[in-house]
């Protein structure tokens, strides 16, 4: 039996999510057991990165997600669902979506992880501090355990009772599909941030000199496969609030002008911002690794005038409704249901 501990927060330490992949690939693992309090878009996005199709394409597994206060994205649990031999469940889900607000009877807090390989009688564990967000899994400061067991003996006396436990839970569980649409219309009205969607993606706002914040949503991999992507689009006028007046007649993939963007680590990155041939405005934002941003799927991206250029940070959307949902003004969603305003 090994037993290792890590602890996560600074650059090159193991984490939730290597220790993970780690169990696995030394497992070789034939079946999968997660139990996670919630899941994000950004979490589904790490853990896709990480592991991606190989997984996947192999190895069948079980998650179960709690849905408590609404933490839990739809499109994460879409996500996971969707991939093969993946199958999701949601504790006590069956009774939390009557529920005002998602108040649970009683919090689901797991965060941990069950491999299994009985063909070769490899078992492990990570369990942790960290959720299947982002940040959870591979930035913030978190701690945990990772066992792994070598033979049923071995198992038995160190991990058996409480993957027995986490069956119990799945055996009781909602399936996902029982409930997928009515959570995501009452997780939608729930968290709509009194958005007013516009007939067009315009932005009618004189130049702005605040706070600002737009959705990241599903990021596409333009770095490749295996490294998560940098181009957002962003609504049609949204340069106003980077101080561009643009003129209506300007052509498709025009350039619209620079941008200094500050990053929380790193130095200062100047890109240029686009009208694409959709008629969006697109924008490259600083690599995600090399300045404090890890990925951006699923984050809300806010950004506030600093000098001649822009800070910029990356937040969990539970993070951001925490520190701004009782300031924010000029809630607008895109076609795509992206939203974006300002805070005041």
């Amino acid at each position: 039996m090994k037993l290792s501990s890590f602890f996560h927060g600074s650059h090159g330490s193991d984490t939730t999510l290597s220790e993970i992949k780690r169990v696995n690939n030394w497992a070789q693992s034939e079946a999968f057991l997660g139990a996670y309090a919630y899941a994000t878009q950004s979490g589904a996005a790490a853990f896709d990165l990480e592991l991606g199709a190989e997984f996947w394409g192999i190895t069948p597994s079980k998650w179960i997600f709690g849905i408590d206060y609404g933490r839990t994205q739809p499109a994460a649990l879409r996500f996971i669902a969707e991939q093969n031999s993946a199958a999701v469940r949601i504790h006590d889900g069956e009774w939390l979506l009557h529920q005002p607000g998602f108040i649970p009877r009683r919090d689901f807090h797991a965060k941990a992880a069950f491999l299994n390989n009985d063909s070769t009688d490899r078992y492990g564990v990570v369990a942790g501090s960290g959720n299947f967000s982002a940040s959870g899994l591979r930035k913030n400061v978190e701690a945990g355990v990772a066992l792994q067991a070598s033979s049923p003996l071995e198992r038995e006396r160190t991990m058996l009772r409480s993957y027995h436990f986490a069956q119990e839970l799945w055996d009781a569980a909602t399936p996902l599909e029982d409930l997928i649409e009515e959570y995501e219309e009452k997780w939608d009205a729930l968290f709509s941030l009194d958005a007013n969607a516009p007939d067009d993606d315009e932005v009618e706002l004189a130049d702005f000199d605040g706070i600002f914040w737009i959705e990241a949503g599903y990021v596409t991999r333009n770095r490749g496969d295996f490294r998560p992507g940098n181009q957002i689009d962003l609504p049609r006028g949204m340069s106003k609030y980077f101080g561009f007046d643009v003129p209506p007649n300007l052509p498709r993939n025009s350039v619209i002008g620079e941008i200094s963007f500050r990053p929380p680590t790193g130095d200062s990155v100047s890109r240029n911002l686009r009208l694409g041939n959709n008629l969006m405005e697109k924008i490259t934002l600083p690599i995600p690794e090399t300045h404090g941003f890890d990925l951006y799927d699923g984050k809300v991206i806010v950004f506030w005038r600093s000098g001649d250029g822009f800070e910029m940070r990356a937040l969990e959307a539970d993070d951001f409704e925490k520190a701004f949902a009782d300031r924010l003004a000029g809630v607008r969603s895109m076609a795509s249901g992206r939203r974006y305003g300002h805070i005041v």
